[in-house]
């Protein structure tokens, strides 16, 4: 699913209890310039975020939260 030349952050988000919402949310992110793929995990409480260049933080949080859940914090992998 991810590509060479792009980087990865995995997002914890509160509120996903189901399938439904990781798709949800997976939509929201995908609307965002530079996010090529997102992965979310309910279970888990993460999505899994793969961009070009960089993610901005703020639209990320609004995007989350617009479509009813909460964004906690982002984490980059290396």
């Amino acid at each position: 699913m991810f590509n060479m030349g792009t980087k990865k952050k995995v997002l914890k988000v509160d509120g996903m209890t189901c399938h439904h919402c990781e798709m949800t949310v997976e939509k929201a992110l995908l609307e965002i310039d530079g996010v090529k793929a997102a992965k979310a995990d309910h279970t888990s409480k993460s999505v899994e975020v793969q961009y070009k260049d960089e993610l901005d933080l703020g639209k990320v949080k609004d995007k989350v939260e617009k479509v009813g859940y909460k964004f906690v914090s982002a984490n980059r992998i290396i």
